[in-house]
């Protein structure tokens, strides 16, 4: 018998931990309980302070929607009903069912008569086990009714289909759901924040927890001015339940007690009959039998003749709940119950009436038949429970490819539109000249004129709009990007300033050498995307041409030796004497030019020649710069397409030489921005010849700028920085992990915070001599916490510098603006921030001193 009763533990630990993994991979224990806090605050279950009875706000609302009418009228009393609907309340759902049909019938408005008839078949489809809706009345509702009853419907088909296990359906439907209330404005605004909601459901059941919650908060932030205290209770639980799928058991107590709570204040008895579902939701996870009795407790009368399915939902857990606590007699009468129940309400459940019954077999001593009862279970819900997650992970696949289909079908549809448009204005003159022949008259020409007019602006803002989703989505690739770059790329920049073996350390460089190369195709696409949008400028300042190209020159020497190939720097002429140009552009072209001469050349070798003189035309300086190399050449097609983005000599090119064909692109492009040409020469395997004309402004030598190209003095010794104190804010452990192994040889004091909130209080408890701040962070961002940083008159000459993945311009900017003294982009480079930081700390604190509360100059 005991070895009975130790079989039966590990068959129940088995299925317990089976359960557990299908629920799918979660955030972490922290992020999900703040994730789900950050939640509950959103739908503002602590602002209420005199929450309305018999949901007076609810009924107040009905009453003025029927005041309204048209489109106000009809998405009012969608509001009452819905909210109605949602938590079961049949009382006051079948009043307003009643109400609503009898204004129809008066005012002859066939959209509300639909709307009265959706909500009643949508009622009788949650309550009676999503079984209501036929084929006929969906293809009623979604293809015969009005747009807006259209789109409430879809609602209802959404949580069908999610229901059933067509996620990928349910996902599909609800992104063009989405998409068509969006376009509908502001009135739709509940109808949105609903389609969010039952979104999430679709995503949870998917098994992803993070897109749930992502639209769950969405739909908190639409409804949170106007919503029901209903639909506020309404979101509280399912918030609650979905801590009980993410394991947040702590977390879901918390929301079982501000429920019920929330559930008295209103005073609607049926609301809490869903915080005690909720609270044996809970204990059934915890897996407490005793306390899932506790819970439902208060149901004893309802469970005795279920007739609710919530209630049949109650009687399954509190059978199971009798059978593992051994109580045979109360479990065989909530068995039989149960078997009571007509299907018409609710399908039986044979999994949980197979593991009642086995638990109540091992209760009244027969263990043999509970042991193959609970195995036959077992195998059962392990069949169920694969099947289902391969189910999900099917499902899910088809509705990102289905996804990802729709996103493409638009932008080809976008491209198309605005080219038509464009054709359409171009054609513009010649049409209206016809017009004008045709009617002989200038005041159709005008008219015609106009409305050419009006296709072009709207071909403009359409062009307009997809710019600024690209830059957007530029913007949040470059954020994305540069966040892991900035883990890999510090920690290897730590280890290969430790003491490693040689192999090690080869491995070291060739991390560095991969993560450096896609920073260098991050900046080209993020530089031809601000080329394209007009957005980048040149910058001239003062500064010596020779020395700049010889600097660069001489750091692609140690490449050049490693092929065996010589690269060489020269002069003609007299060196050319301070002049007027954008050194970092200038720069970037020739490393362009210099690295793909070095890329296609195996032997010989590589020449770049400067020469500078007037130009007799304008005055001005005229600077030439010709890069030689004795490569592979190319062709005469090649030499046709070779500045265009994205284009190389052939596909061999890339498998054999990697890049991605931008660079020349991009190099064409900044000289013409600087007012020259390229031009280029070259001959199948004799090599090419590149050369760059520009004019340039020559300056006085009191003028020239100090070259501060490559950034940093020979070997710094970073004074400044030893023995700091400095604050790292950065909700990314692996970035404060970084930063800490970059300024452990100083031995500085690292203070760390998750976001600008915890940043505030520390600055508040210790001495601080300098702040590293990330900028976007949950609960507070970096520029908001540097706002009020800069705001008390202790901290206003704290040395912050800025730590963003963000390096479009109007980023930076925004940084300083807020009062940040610096900026350094991630992925962070070791030298930069070190410079960065002493530079900072120079300027702003004397050696010696800390900027710390007590330490900081005053000011009045």
């Amino acid at each position: 018998m005991r070895r009975f009763i130790a079989s039966l533990a590990v068959i129940g630990c088995l299925a317990l931990a089976a359960g557990a993994s299908a629920r799918g991979v979660s955030p972490t224990p922290s992020e999900a309980s703040a994730r789900l806090g950050q939640l509950a605050r959103e739908i503002g279950v602590h602002r209420q302070i005199r929450p309305p009875r018999d949901n007076e706000d609810v009924e107040r609302a009905g009453r003025k929607a029927l005041r309204q009418l048209g489109s106000e009228r009809l998405y009012g009393l969608w509001r009452v009903l819905y909210a109605y609907k949602s938590n079961q309340l049949q009382g006051p759902f079948l009043a307003w069912t009643a109400e609503t049909r009898r204004v129809a019938q008066r005012d002859g408005d066939p959209a509300l008569a639909a709307l009265a008839d959706l909500m009643t078949l949508a009622y009788r489809h949650e309550s009676g086990g999503y079984r209501a809706f036929s084929a006929t009345d969906w293809k009623r509702f979604l293809e015969g009714s009005s747009p807006d009853v259209r789109m409430m419907a879809g609602i209802e088909r959404v949580r069908d289909l999610g229901q059933h296990g067509h996620w990928a359906q349910a996902a599909r439907l609800a992104a063009d759901l989405t998409s068509e209330i969006e376009r509908r404005g502001a009135i739709a605004r509940p109808l949105l924040a609903e389609a969010h909601q039952v979104h999430s459901y679709t995503l949870a059941d998917i098994g992803d927890k993070e897109g749930a919650l992502d639209h769950m908060a969405k739909a908190a932030s639409l409804d949170e001015r106007d919503a029901f205290y209903l639909r506020k209770i309404e979101r509280l639980y399912d918030i609650g339940y979905t801590a009980v799928e993410l394991g947040e058991l702590d977390a879901a107590d918390h929301f079982v007690t501000l429920h019920g709570q929330m559930a008295a204040a209103g005073g609607d008895r049926d609301l809490k009959t869903w915080t005690k579902f909720l609270c044996a939701l809970v204990a059934e996870a915890r897996a407490d039998p005793r306390k899932t009795l506790a819970c439902l407790a208060p149901m004893r009368d309802d469970l005795r003749q279920p007739g609710r399915r919530l209630h049949v939902l109650m009687l399954q857990r509190r059978l199971v709940a009798h059978a593992k606590l051994g109580d045979a007699p109360a479990a065989r009468a909530d068995l039989t119950a149960l078997r009571a129940v007509p299907t018409s309400l609710i399908p039986r459940d044979p999994q949980v009436e197979l593991l009642a019954e086995a638990y109540l077999d091992q209760a009244e001593g027969r263990g043999l038949q509970a042991f193959q009862k609970l195995d036959a279970w077992r195998r059962a819900d392990h069949a169920k429970i694969n099947q289902a997650h391969a189910r999900s992970v099917a499902e899910m696949s088809s509705a990102l490819e289905s996804e990802l289909r729709a996103k493409r079908d638009e932008s080809r549809r976008l491209a198309a539109e605005v080219q038509l448009n464009r054709q359409l204005a171009q054609a513009s003159g010649v049409i209206a000249l016809l017009l004008a022949l045709l009617v002989a008259g200038g005041v159709t020409w005008a008219i015609y004129q106009r409305r050419a007019s009006r296709h072009l602006r709207e071909a403009r803002e359409h062009a307009e709009a997809a710019n600024q989703a690209k830059s957007a989505f530029l913007a949040v690739m470059s954020h994305e990007l540069r966040t892991p770059l900035n883990g890999m790329l510090g920690l290897a920049q730590s280890l290969r300033s430790d003491d490693l073996p040689s192999h090690q350390r080869e491995q070291v460089e060739l991390i560095l050498d991969s993560g450096d190369t896609l920073m260098v195709l991050l900046n080209d696409i993020l530089d031809l995307s601000k080329i394209e949008a007009g957005k980048l400028e040149i910058a001239p300042t003062a500064g010596d041409l020779a020395q700049v190209c010889a600097r660069l020159i001489g750091g692609y020497q140690p490449t050049a030796r490693d092929k065996g190939i010589e690269l060489v720097f020269r002069i003609e002429g007299l060196p050319p004497g301070p002049l007027l140009f954008d050194a970092v552009r200038l720069r970037q072209c020739l490393t362009n030019l210099v690295s793909n001469a070095l890329k296609f050349t195996n032997t010989g070798q590589v020449e770049v020649t400067l020469s500078c003189g007037p130009d007799l035309a304008t005055g001005r300086q005229r600077i030439r710069l010709r890069v030689l190399d004795t490569g592979i050449g190319m062709s005469e097609a090649t030499l046709a397409k070779l500045f265009g983005a994205f284009t190389q000599a052939d596909a061999s090119t890339t498998r054999t030489f990697g890049g991605t064909g931008l660079g020349l692109n991009i190099t064409r492009r900044l000289v013409e921005l600087m007012g020259g040409d390229i031009q280029v020469q070259s001959h199948e395997g004799h090599g090419s010849i590149f050369v760059v004309e520009m004019l340039a402004d020559a300056c006085a030598a009191s003028d020239e700028a100090p070259d501060h190209v490559d950034g940093a003095e020979d070997e710094p010794s970073f004074a400044a920085l030893h023995g700091r104190r400095v604050l790292v804010v950065d909700d990314h452990p692996v970035n404060r992990r970084v930063i800490r192994l970059f300024l452990t040889p100083f031995e500085c004091e690292l203070i760390e915070a998750e976001n600008g909130r915890e940043a505030l209080d520390a600055l508040e408890a210790g001495l601080i001599d300098i702040v590293l701040m990330d900028v976007n962070m949950p609960v507070m961002d970096g520029l908001e916490a540097t706002r009020q940083l800069r705001a008390d008159p202790r901290f206003e000459r704290l040395p912050v510098i800025a730590l963003t993945a963000d390096v479009m311009s109007a980023q930076i900017k925004t940084c300083l603006v807020a009062g940040v003294d610096a900026h350094v982009a991630k992925p962070i480079d070791l030298r930069d921030l070190l410079s960065a930081m002493d530079r900072v700390l120079s300027a702003r604190v004397p050696a010696g001193r800390t900027a710390s509360p007590d330490a900081l100059p005053r000011t009045a």
